[in-house]
């Protein structure tokens, strides 16, 4: 009979055990990002340097980006924009803006896109290419291979021109006037590293409540986690922009994945496994923007998380075997790329709590109940500061950055609602791990974010997305009435998931 209650017990340490791992790191990366990192600079060697911006359909926030990258006081760049846009209203825009930068149209058959991996249509597809001393256009005709099929012909094109460095920015980053001199100093101090990774923050300019949610998870990556990492040596991300990249590095592991969700992460995991290494350098900022709107944060977390979970099945087993990496810095590895599956952990847990609390009920006065409410009275305390140390966790980076690094006491007040709004996305997370594990294709997607808040139309996928989470709030609200019906608890668990699920059902 006591096999019942030892099941439930196995896999309720199992999945603590999972949580203990993500909190350790959460913990390390927040109090080692207290110290302050010292890298390495010499004097920059002035080599000719591209600033790629790549865009896709992006009406509002190109000519702002441009505008900001020719403010750049490194003299020997070159602006290029890669540009994959559909609408013909937007390529023509950009055709007059090089036009107005002095550039001619080169033949549009001298660069030639890649055709989709194993098709059957072996058709090359021209790209429009247009030139000055100062600025290139490059207009594809689709997205063929997403943002990574866009930076395979980037980078084709810069090793045919002697390019070697690329600084590379999506349509909304603004980087900092002198981000370039900078980081190259730390690139060129260390031989063995593939890219600097600069810091991304928000415009502060006309933030709504929900940006300033969003913010508060997003920055924390940069203000904490980042410089934790950096701290300790710990492999660096490339975040998908506002990083100095050496190509040679990126080539020789066999350049962006054509038609990945995640080509940063994808790109970031066979640099690591190779020996190359990343920089993190806090003190370049560049400023950009987060989602308008709660659907467009959704749709972009729901791509990540399949990305990344898709990363987690293709190179768990080559990071355990690199000899490049050491123990600690796999485990670190493997975080990374477990970031957004760990919302299985959780709808597991949740799914388990829900059963045992049926379980405890139905079977109350039962040996196994018994038993097992015995056994949970004498860990009573060890499992309490476990599992709510693992909770707490999450709040160390956003305290830290508030309290020690932007010195803004007031955000505090945003914490709670940004935890929220991060679990009211779970069921998103669940979705796009689910995917990416599997192997289930899924497309690319424009940020809504680049519309600049203006609402799109709602679709039967939001409405059903909704349904869900309406059921599961349900379900929480009455497993945790019946526990303090049952037994008299009072589960504090319910003050984190009941709220967010009626965020991701209201909103």
């Amino acid at each position: 009979m006591e096999k019942i209650t030892y099941a439930f017990f196995v896999l309720q340490l199992a999945l603590i055990l999972c949580f203990v791992f993500f909190a350790f790191f959460n913990g390390l990366y927040a109090f080692a990002s207290l110290r302050k990192p010292r890298l390495k600079r010499v004097p920059h060697s002035s080599q000719d340097i591209a600033v790629v911006i790549v865009s896709y359909n992006e009406k509002f926030v190109l000519p702002e980006t441009v505008a900001s990258c020719d403010a750049l006081t490194y003299s020997n760049k070159i602006v290029l924009l890669a540009d994959d846009s559909s609408d013909l209203e937007i390529v023509e825009g950009l055709r007059k803006m090089a036009v107005s930068k002095g550039c001619k149209k080169v033949a549009s058959n001298a660069v030639a896109q890649d055709p989709l991996p194993c098709s059957p249509d072996s058709r090359l597809e021209p790209i429009e290419i247009w030139e000055s001393p100062g600025f290139v256009l490059l207009h594809r005709q689709s997205n063929l291979g997403f943002k990574g099929g866009n930076l395979r012909e980037v980078s084709k094109y810069l090793r045919n021109r002697g390019i070697e460095l690329m600084y590379l920015l999506d349509a909304d980053w603004h980087p900092q006037p002198d981000c370039l001199e900078r980081a190259l100093e730390v690139l060129e101090a260390d031989p063995g590293a593939a890219f600097v990774q600069t810091k991304r923050l928000t415009f502060r300019d006309d933030l709504g409540l929900f940006q300033r949610y969003v913010t508060l998870s997003e920055e924390g990556c940069y203000y904490v986690d980042f410089e934790g990492r950096q701290v300790l040596h710990h492999p660096t991300l490339f975040s998908g922009c506002c990083a100095l990249l050496r190509l040679s590095a990126v080539e020789s592991v066999g350049g962006f994945a054509f038609g990945h969700l995640t080509e940063d992460l994808d790109v970031s995991n066979r640099l690591w496994i190779a020996g190359w290494r990343g920089i993190y350098c806090s003190d370049v900022v560049n400023y950009g923007e987060v989602p308008f709107t709660y659907h467009d944060f959704r749709r972009q977390q729901e791509r990540w998380a399949c990305g990344t979970a898709r990363c987690l099945r293709d190179y768990f087993l080559p990071i355990l075997d690199s000899r490049h990496l050491g123990w600690l810095e796999k485990l670190c590895a493997l975080r990374q790329n477990a970031y957004f599956a760990t919302s299985l952990l959780t709808a597991l847990s949740i799914v388990q709590g829900v059963g045992t609390v049926l379980w405890l009920t139905l079977g109350a006065g039962s040996y196994q109940v018994e038993y097992y409410l015995s056994v949970v009275e004498k860990w009573q305390f060890p499992l309490f500061v476990t599992i709510y140390g693992c909770v707490l966790s999450n709040l160390l980076g956003p305290i830290i950055m508030v309290l020690a690094k932007r010195r803004r006491p007031l955000d505090l007040v945003h914490v709670p609602m940004g935890q929220w709004y991060a679990y009211s996305v779970l069921l998103t997370y669940v979705v796009g791990s689910v995917k990416g594990l599997c192997g289930i294709k899924a497309d690319w997607f424009l940020t809504p974010k680049f519309i600049r808040g203006q609402l799109g139309a709602r679709t039967g996928r939001q409405a059903g997305m909704r349904l869900m989470n309406a059921g599961v709030c349900l379900i929480l609200i009455v497993s945790y009435s019946l526990e303090g019906w049952a037994f008299g608890w009072r589960d504090p668990f319910a003050l984190l998931l009941i709220p967010a699920f009626v965020l991701a059902v209201h909103e």
